[in-house]
C-alpha cells in the first residue's frame, strides 16, 4: 500500500425502503432509472461492484418494469459484479413473530438462488437496533456474516455476535459526499475525518459504504476516488464489495452475546414500537393464524395449500420492511399496508375453509352436533374455551351471538354458487376444550358444564383469580399464591409531542379515573366484568371456568389527539429486571426503575434520551406478573409498574421539535391518520405465571374445531420437541429453535 496508508474497502450500494415518505408506486419510478444506469454502468466496467441493500423485493420491483433484464442481471451476478439477497424485504427484527423472520430469509433466499446469486450477508444496515433472535435465524440458514450498525456502542468494528460473524457500520450506511458538488479538496477533507471516526473502531483494513437512501450511482466515482486518494493523508480507498472486506476482517478480539439497543452513538428511534398500534395488533393475528394454524393445519393434509399460503406470506412480508412495520411512513402508504393485511386474512380465512372441508371429506365418521373433533396447534398441552359456528342449536355450549350467512358447505362446494343458495340463521358458541396434547387432534363428546365463575358488579372470580373494584381502585387477587394485589391496574394518559420515530411527553402521565363497573357476560363457560374509565375507555376483563389468567380487551372511541395511553400494572416492588419474549427465545433486561423520560428532556447534545420502553413480542414477566398481548409490542418500567402502551396518537413523521431527540429522523410530513381517532380495540392478557410460553399460546388461540364424529379419535400429527420452541412450517417441515 502506498505511504503505508490504511486501506479502505468502499462498496457501492443504495439502501431501498420500498415505502416511505413516497409510495412504493411512486419510488418504483425511481427505482428504475436507479437500476437501469447501474446495470449499464456494471456491465460497461465503469464500475466493479454494486450491492443491492441485502434484500429482493427492489430487483423483483425493477423486474415488474424491466422483464428483458432479467438476463443481463444473472450474467452480472454470476460474474460476482451485482450482489442480491439474503432477505426478501429489509426486516425488522423486533415487531415481528420469529416465523415471519424464517420466512422472509427463507424466501428470499429462494429468489436470490434462482439468480444463481450464492454470497449472502445478513445485511442490516438501518434497523432501529437488532435482535438476538435475528441472528438465531441467519444461523439456521447457514449465513455465517452480519452487517449492522444501530445499537451498538462500545464494540469494535468486527466481533462474534451470537455466533455470527459481525463487522458494525462505524459511521452508518449513509455516504453521500460523491454525490455532492463540493471540490475534491473539500470531499477529501469530509471523507478524511469521517474515516478518522472509523478507524477509531476498526482494525487494520476499514470498511465504507458508498450511497444511501434510494441513491443511484455517481458514474465518475472512479475519477472522484483517485483524486481523493492523492489527497487523503491516512488513508486508501479500494472500490470493491463488502464480500472483500468480511474475508480480511479480524472477527477474534471479541465475543458479544444479547441484543443491540444501545442508543448511545446512533438513534434506535423506539417510538416506532408504537406508532400505528392497530396496525400492529392486526399484523400479530395474521402471523398467528397464518402461520401458526393454516400452516400446520396444511402441513397435517399434506400440503395441499402450499403456494395460495406463501402468496399470503408473501404479502404480509412486504408489510415488515423496517419502515412499513414501524409506521413511519405516509398515511397512504399505511393504506396500501392494511389492504394487504385484508388480502393475507382473505387467503388464510379461505384456505381454512377448504381444509376444513376436505378434512371432513377425508375423516368424518357421521355429522353429530354433539360430538367436536378439536385440533391443538400449539407445542404445549391446551385446554379451555373454543368458538364454533353452526346452523344447529347446541347443548353443553355457551351461545355468544348470532348472525344471518351461507353455510361452509356451500361456501366451499365447487359446484354451488353461494352468493345465490339459502341465507339462514348461524350461532356462535363457546364449548370446553379438554386438556388437548401438543399438536394433536382429539374427537369427544360435549360434556354438561359446571359453571365456576362468579361475576357481580364489581367483581369477577373462578378458583383460581378474583378482580374487583373497591373505592374506585381495582384489586387482584390471586389464590394459588394467596396474594393481593393493591390498586393494581390503572390508565394513564400522557400529552405526547414526539412524532412517528419518538415518544416526547410534554408533562407527567394523568391517571384516568374509573367512572363505573358492571356485568357485561354472565356465561356458563365464560363471564366478563366490564370497567369504565374516563373517556368511556373500556376495559373488559373475562374469565372462563378453568382459565388461570384474565382475558382482557380494550375497546374505546379515541378522540384525543397527540397523546400515548397506556395501560399500568403496579407490581409489590420496584421492578430491575424484566424477561420479554423475543422473535425466538426471550430476553432479559435490567432496568434504572427511577428513569423517566419527562425528567431527563431535552437531550443536551446531538443524541437522542435513552427510555426504559422497550420492544416485546407476546408477552413480558416482571415481579412475578406476566402481560401477553396481542401486538401491542411496547412496555415500559417506572417504579414498580408495567406499562403496557395500548395507543399512540401522533400527526407526524419526524417532528422538527421532537425534544426527545436533537435531530430530525426523517422529513416533517403531516399524516392525521397516525393519531388513530375512531373506534379502537386491542386484546391482552394477564397472569401469574413464571412459564408464559404455553398461556401465551393459549390467548393466541390455539385450537380448531370442526363439529361431527371422526375416524380418528386421538392423533398427534407433529412430535412435540420438549425444551424448543415451535416456530411454524419451514420448508415444507415443522421448524423448532
Amino acid at each position: 500500500m502506498k505511504n503505508n496508508k490504511k486501506p479502505v474497502i468502499a462498496y457501492l450500494h443504495t439502501h431501498w425502503d420500498p415505502e416511505w415518505y413516497r409510495t412504493s408506486d411512486s419510488f418504483n419510478v425511481r427505482l428504475v432509472k436507479i437500476t437501469d444506469e447501474i446495470l449499464n454502468l456494471l456491465s460497461s466496467g465503469k464500475i466493479p461492484f454494486f450491492y443491492f441493500d441485502g434484500q429482493v423485493y427492489a430487483l423483483l420491483n425493477y423486474l415488474k418494469f424491466r422483464p428483458e433484464k432479467e438476463k443481463v442481471i444473472k450474467k452480472l451476478i454470476k460474474e460476482k459484479k451485482l450482489f442480491i439477497g439474503p432477505f426478501f424485504a429489509s426486516v425488522d427484527s423486533f415487531l415481528i413473530s420469529g416465523a415471519s423472520l424464517v420466512k422472509n430469509l427463507e424466501i428470499g433466499l429462494k429468489i436470490s438462488k434462482k439468480f444463481k446469486e450464492d454470497n449472502f450477508i445478513g445485511y442490516l444496515s438501518d434497523t432501529f437496533g437488532h435482535s438476538k433472535s435475528i441472528f438465531e435465524v441467519l444461523k439456521h440458514f447457514k449465513i455465517q456474516n452480519a452487517i449492522i450498525w444501530r445499537g451498538v456502542s462500545v464494540l469494535p468494528s468486527d466481533f462474534i455476535a451470537n455466533g455470527i460473524k459481525t463487522t458494525r457500520l462505524v459511521w452508518g450506511y449513509y455516504h453521500d459526499v460523491f454525490h455532492s458538488n463540493l471540490s475534491i479538496e473539500k470531499k477529501s477533507e469530509i471523507i478524511e475525518k469521517t474515516l478518522d471516526k472509523i478507524n477509531e473502531k476498526s482494525g487494520n483494513i476499514l470498511l465504507l459504504p458508498i450511497g444511501g437512501d434510494h441513491l443511484g450511482v455517481i458514474e465518475n466515482v472512479f475519477e472522484q476516488i483517485e483524486k481523493i486518494n492523492l489527497k487523503l493523508k491516512n488513508y486508501e480507498i479500494i472500490l470493491s464489495n463488502p464480500f472483500e472486506y468480511l474475508n480480511c476482517a479480524d472477527f477474534s478480539k471479541e465475543n458479544y452475546e444479547g441484543e443491540f439497543l444501545d442508543n448511545s452513538e446512533t438513534y434506535i428511534l423506539s417510538g416506532v414500537y408504537s406508532a400505528r398500534t392497530p396496525e400492529k395488533a392486526e399484523n400479530s393475528r395474521l402471523e398467528w393464524n397464518l402461520f401458526n394454524r393454516a400452516q400446520v393445519f396444511d402441513y397435517f393434509m399434506k400440503g395441499k395449500y402450499e403456494r395460495e399460503l406463501e402468496a399470503a406470506t408473501i404479502e404480509l412480508i412486504k408489510n415488515h420492511a423496517h419502515d412499513s412495520i414501524y409506521g413511519c411512513s405516509l398515511d397512504f402508504v399505511h393504506s396500501q399496508v392494511r389492504q394487504r393485511q385484508n388480502s393475507v386474512n382473505e387467503l388464510t380465512k379461505t384456505v381454512l375453509g377448504y381444509l376444513i372441508k376436505d378434512f371432513k371429506k377425508e375423516n368424518l365418521f357421521v355429522e353429530n352436533n354433539d360430538y367436536i373433533g378439536v385440533f391443538n396447534f400449539s407445542n404445549h398441552v391446551q385446554s379451555g374455551a373454543l368458538k364454533v359456528v353452526t346452523d344447529k342449536k347446541l347443548k353443553n355450549a355457551q351461545k355468544i351471538g348470532e348472525f344471518f350467512g351461507v353455510s361452509d358447505e356451500i361456501s366451499y362446494n365447487l359446484n354451488q354458487n353461494p352468493m345465490t343458495e339459502d341465507f339462514h340463521k348461524f350461532y356462535e358458541y363457546l364449548i370446553e376444550v379438554d386438556p388437548i396434547s401438543p399438536f394433536s387432534f382429539k374427537n369427544f363428546k360435549l360434556k354438561p358444564i359446571k359453571k365456576e365463575v362468579v361475576v357481580g358488579c364489581d367483581f369477577i372470580e373462578n378458583k383460581f383469580l378474583k378482580l374487583y373494584v373497591l373505592n374506585s381502585k381495582i384489586y387482584l387477587f390471586d389464590k394459588k399464591t394467596n396474594t393481593l394485589y393493591s390498586d393494581f391496574i390503572e390508565l394513564l394518559s400522557t400529552p405526547d409531542g414526539g412524532d412517528s420515530y419518538n415518544f416526547a411527553p410534554l408533562d407527567y402521565p394523568k391517571t384516568l379515573k374509573i367512572k363505573s363497573s358492571k356485568v357485561k357476560t354472565n356465561g356458563k363457560i365464560k363471564s366478563s366484568l366490564e370497567i369504565k374509565f374516563e373517556e368511556n375507555i373500556k376495559l373488559v376483563f373475562s374469565l372462563t371456568n378453568k382459565s388461570e389468567f384474565f382475558e382482557i380487551e380494550a375497546d374505546f372511541v379515541n378522540k384525543k389527539k397527540n397523546r400515548k395511553l397506556q395501560v399500568s400494572f403496579n407490581t409489590k416492588s420496584l421492578i430491575y429486571k424484566t424477561l420479554a419474549k423475543n422473535p425466538i427465545g426471550t430476553i432479559e433486561r435490567e432496568h434504572d426503575p427511577d428513569y423517566l423520560l419527562f425528567e431527563n428532556m431535552p437531550p443536551k447534545k446531538r443524541e437522542e434520551l435513552k427510555t426504559n420502553s422497550y420492544p416485546m413480542q407476546k408477552y413480558v414477566l416482571a415481579n412475578g406478573v406476566g402481560i401477553i398481548t396481542e401486538g401491542l409490542n411496547e412496555y415500559e418500567i417506572y417504579k414498580n409498574s408495567i406499562r403496557i402502551c395500548l395507543l399512540r396518537s401522533v400527526g407526524i413523521i419526524s417532528n422538527p421539535k421532537n425534544s426527545a431527540r436533537k435531530v430530525p429522523a426523517g422529513p416533517p410530513i403531516e399524516c392525521p391518520h397516525m393519531q388513530c381517532l375512531g373506534h379502537n380495540h386491542f386484546r391482552f392478557a394477564l397472569a401469574f405465571n413464571e412459564n408464559l410460553e404455553g398461556v401465551a399460546q393459549n390467548f393466541c388461540n390455539p385450537f380448531l374445531g370442526i363439529l361431527g364424529e371422526f375416524k380418528a379419535k386421538n392423533k398427534t400429527f407433529i412430535l412435540n420437541k420438549k425444551g424448543k420452541e415451535f416456530i411454524g412450517i419451514s420448508d415444507k417441515k415443522p421448524l423448532f429453535f
